[in-house]
C-alpha cells in the first residue's frame, strides 16, 4: 500500500497548493484506502498531542520530587503508556469506521440531483448543428451553445422567440440553455410550453422532470417521479430513461 503521510501531514499544516488540496479531497471521497490513512493520521496525531500533555504532567511531578525513578522505568508511567496505546488503537479503529460508512454511502446509487447532471453531461452538453453554407438563426444559436457561449446562445433564441412566437425549437434549446445556466424556474417555464405542440416526438415531459431533479427542491422529486411516470405511461419520448430512474427513485 502507498504511503501518504507525507501528503496528509501537508494538507493538515496547509501547505499543498490548491491542485494538490483538490487532488487530497478527490481521493479522500473516491478512495477508501486513503481515506483509512486519514483516519489513522488524524486520531493518532489527536492521541500524541494528549500524550505530550500527559508527559509534560509526569515531567513537572518529577521535577517536584513526587517521583524519583527515571522516567523510561518508572512503574507509575507503564499504565499511562499503555493507555496511550490503547486509546490511539481505538480512536483509529473508530474514526476508520465512520470513514468506512461514509465511503460506503456515498456509493450508493446517485440521488436525483446527480443522475440529472449525469444525464445533461451526456446528452445535452453539445446539440447537433447542421453545418449547411447558409446558416439560419437557430443553428448559428447552437453553434454559440456548443462552443460554450450560453449567454449568447439564449440572446440568439429568445430574438428567435421575439419574432416567431410560436418556434418550437427556439423555445425547446432555450429552455435546455437555462437549464445549463442554472434558471431552472425559466428553463421549467419553456419546457412547459413545449407540451402545448402536437408532435409525434416531444420531450416537453421529460424536460419537465428532469429540470425538477435537478433543481432538487422541496417537493420536486415527487413531482418529477410522477411526471417520469406520465413519460413511461404514455410511451413519451425519454421513455428508456423515464424507466430506468423510476428504479432508483
Amino acid at each position: 500500500m502507498i504511503d501518504y503521510s507525507d501528503f496528509i501531514d501537508r494538507y493538515f499544516n496547509k501547505t499543498l497548493n490548491k491542485d494538490e488540496v483538490d487532488r487530497f479531497e478527490k481521493m479522500l471521497a473516491d478512495d477508501q484506502k486513503f481515506a483509512e490513512q486519514v483516519a489513522f493520521y488524524i486520531s493518532t496525531t489527536q492521541v500524541l498531542k494528549e500524550q505530550l500533555i500527559i508527559e509534560k504532567k509526569e515531567r513537572f511531578k518529577e521535577l517536584l520530587g513526587q517521583q524519583n525513578a527515571i522516567v523510561g522505568i518508572n512503574p507509575d508511567r507503564v499504565p499511562v503508556r499503555k493507555l496511550w496505546i490503547y486509546r490511539a488503537i481505538a480512536a483509529a479503529a473508530l474514526i476508520i469506521l465512520l470513514i468506512s460508512s461514509w465511503y460506503l454511502f456515498y456509493s450508493r446509487p446517485l440521488p436525483v440531483q446527480q443522475t440529472a447532471d449525469t444525464y445533461i453531461q451526456q446528452h445535452l452538453i453539445s446539440l447537433p448543428v447542421n453545418m449547411s453554407a447558409s446558416m439560419d438563426s437557430i443553428q448559428q444559436g447552437l453553434k454559440l451553445y456548443n462552443d460554450g457561449n450560453l449567454n449568447q446562445a439564449l440572446n440568439t433564441f429568445v430574438s428567435i422567440i421575439k419574432r416567431d412566437t410560436a418556434n418550437y425549437s427556439a423555445k425547446k434549446y432555450l429552455g435546455i440553455v437555462y437549464l445549463r445556466l442554472a434558471d431552472y424556474d425559466q428553463a421549467f417555464l419553456f419546457f412547459q410550453q413545449l407540451e402545448n405542440y402536437p408532435l409525434y416526438s416531444n420531450p416537453a415531459i421529460f424536460y419537465q422532470a428532469l429540470t425538477l431533479m435537478k433543481r432538487n427542491r422541496s417537493g420536486d422529486k415527487p413531482n418529477a417521479k410522477q411526471l417520469l411516470q406520465r413519460v413511461v405511461d404514455n410511451d413519451l419520448e425519454g421513455k428508456a430513461v423515464a424507466l430506468q430512474w423510476l428504479k432508483k427513485m
